[in-house]
Parts: C-alpha cells; structure tokens; sequence
C-alpha cells in the first residue's frame, strides 16, 4: 500500500517532547512555544508572528481583530477549506465566493473588483498547494478600496513569490500545522500580524479578550475583560513537537519539492498528450511542494482512476467541494465569476506525497497512472 499521506516525524521529535516532560513545571512554561515563534521572526520575514491552535483558530481571530459584522463582505477563492467561510459566518458576515485559476486554484485576481460592493471589508486569499497568489495585483486592490487581506497560507511554509516568504502578504497572515502538513505538530496554527494598527486589538482577543499581557507587564492596576476574545496560544506540549521540524524545515521541503519533480518529470509524457494536465509552474514562485494533483478530462475519468489506483494498492484524493455550491454556502454568501471553479473542483486528483516517499513509490504511482491510460 501506498498510502495518501504519512505525517511528517524527524526524529528529533522525541528528545524535544521527553525534555519538556521531565522539565519541572515544563508544560506550563512557554520554552518551546517561544523558541517557535522566534524561529518564524527571524528565518520567515515576519515581525510578529504568534502561534495558535490550529489555522482555523487563527483565521477566526482574524475576523474578530477585523471586528466583522453583519452585512460585512469578505470576498475568498470559492475552492478553499470550509475553515475560511466559517471564519467569516461566525461573524455573520457574507462570504462572496470568487472564481479560481484552472493552473493554480488560486482565487482569480481579474475577478475581484467585480465583487466589490460598499460593504466589502476585506480579502482573503489562499496560497492552494504552496502557490502564491498574484499578490502583484490584489494588493494594490487592496489599498485602492481600503480593503484589508488575510492571506491563508495554511499550505505555504517556506514557499515564496518573487523572492519573498508567503505569509507576508496579508495585514493578517495565518498558517497550518495540522498533520497533512509539511512541518507539523499533529494540531496546530499560527497567525502573522503584519499590519501594525491591528496590534492593540490583537493582544486582548489572543488572550481570553482581556488585557493580560498589559497587566503583567505592570500596565494596568488590575487584571480584567477589555473585549470579545479566547483561549487562542498553542500548548507548550505542541510547541515541543513543533521546533524540532521548524529547525529541518528546508530539508522536509527539499524532500516534498524533490518528490514532486519527479511526479512532473515521469507524468510529463501524458500532459504532452494532452491526457492529463499538470500543475502550474512560473517562475514568479517557489512552491515548497505541499501537493502534487493532475487534473482529469471529466469526474467520471477522475473517479475510475481512483478506483483502479486503489486496486493497485495506491490511495489518491480528491479536494474540496466548491463552497459555494454547498447548501450552506448558498445561505451564507453569493458567487461571482463564470464558475471554473465547480468544474475544475471536479477534475483534481492528489497523488500520494509525504516526508519520507521514495522515489520508487512515486515511479510505481506514475507506471500505474500510464497503465491506466493505455488500458
């Protein structure tokens, strides 16, 4: 078997986990998790870097430090986890679902002033498979209509456009950990404040909606609630499994970039064809190779080939469903575009791509891809 994923592990992990168990009072410190976070500042090109429990947890702070309301509108990539739109219907704003790129999956630049209205707050993007955005026109967009960005970089971890680290784009960055993530500690996020005016708001809604911080550094006679807020830090426990990767982290790229070459090498044949399409590639990005996907002629050819790889032992996925083709989504937002996205939501494939795939794994999924196409 040849399975989809395999969570990243070093082995490194251990040392750094038994260290904090046998430390006194070592899980209710803050070591590793500061350790962590001075890692992004100084090897990511961010200032402010903070990490959360989970990227979902951070694109949620990232609404409220927004203060969205209702009739507030958010314009997003349709193609994009479900965590993006929940961030914004918490908040009971509107989610206006733009069309995506066919190459990239990236949200469709050329569509976005379409979307706005007076009520438009704010942009959010997603770096889909560790590929930047157009950031060379959405943030002059942005500023043009006094619009703010979060810019979801749940996929981008070292990746960069232009010579520059994803996650800096956004006035709000956010990042995953989760375990189908290149660097990983099971559960876990992060947030980047890469707009200074937000700080303020930022430190009493990261911690409970109170002014703890403040207090502790003796400004405030008193301890209290300031606002709306939660219990958004990371355990020092993920903190401990986090470093360690953090530390490698050009390694397990290296590893995920190699693979996927070599995906785009062997399957070049059948996208010469025109029997498969492949990925984007520009040399405007440096992807970090987060996910490799072909794209197939129909859903149907899609589902056969799913089937006959897993009968050769072999697991592959499909991604999202479109957001605004949910029910849900229908309720809570609208679409603007031609709707590429719901067709090409149809056609992608994820091969199996992990830390620690061998070269003949990916040449075994590449023969039986070939095989499948000469049956």
């Amino acid at each position: 078997m040849i399975p989809f994923f395999k969570t990243t592990i070093t082995g490194n992990e251990q040392k750094y986990l038994q260290t904090l168990l046998e430390a006194e009072d070592g899980l209710a410190g803050k070591e590793y998790l500061s350790k962590s976070e001075k890692w992004f500042n100084e090897n990511h090109g961010l200032k402010n870097f903070y990490l959360t429990k989970s990227c979902t947890h951070s694109l949620e702070l990232a609404a409220l430090l927004l203060n969205l309301q209702p009739g507030d509108e958010v314009i997003m990539p349709s193609y994009a986890f479900v965590s993006c739109a929940n961030a914004i219907a918490l908040r009971g704003a509107t989610c206006v679902f733009v069309d995506v790129h066919p190459d990239s999956m990236n949200i469709d630049e050329s569509q976005i002033e379409a979307a706005i209205t007076p009520h438009t707050k704010a942009i959010l993007t997603l770096n889909y498979a560790g590929v930047a955005c157009n950031y060379e026109v959405i943030l002059p967009i942005a500023k043009k209509y006094g619009l703010s960005v979060i810019e979801d970089n749940a996929h981008g971890i070292g990746a960069k456009y232009k010579g520059r680290f994803l996650g800096t784009f956004g006035d709000i960055s956010t990042f995953s950990f989760d375990h189908l993530k290149n660097v990983t500690c099971v559960q876990g996020g992060g947030m980047a404040i890469n707009n200074p005016t937000l700080f303020e708001r930022f430190y009493v809604t990261y911690e409970f909606g109170t002014n703890r911080r403040a207090f502790f550094k003796g400004d405030g006679d008193r301890y209290e609630w300031k606002g709306l807020g939660s219990n958004f830090p990371l355990s020092e426990l993920s903190a401990a499994m986090l470093l360690p990767q953090l530390e490698v982290v050009k390694d397990i790229n290296a590893h995920f970039i190699n693979s996927w070459n070599l995906y785009s090498e062997k399957l070049s044949d059948l996208a010469t064809e025109g029997t498969i399409k492949l990925p984007l590639t520009s040399e405007d990005f440096e992807h970090n190779g987060h996910c490799f996907f072909i794209k197939t002629k129909s859903a149907e050819e899609r589902t056969s080939l799913i089937h006959f790889l897993e009968s050769k032992g072999i697991q592959a996925q499909f991604h999202y469903t479109p957001l605004h083709s949910s029910e849900f989504g229908r309720r809570v937002g609208r679409f603007v575009g031609q709707d590429n996205t719901s067709w090409e939501g149809k056609t992608i494939l994820r091969l199996p791509l992990f830390y620690g795939i061998t070269a003949s794994e990916v040449e075994t999924v590449t023969e039986k891809i070939s095989e499948f196409y000469l049956k």
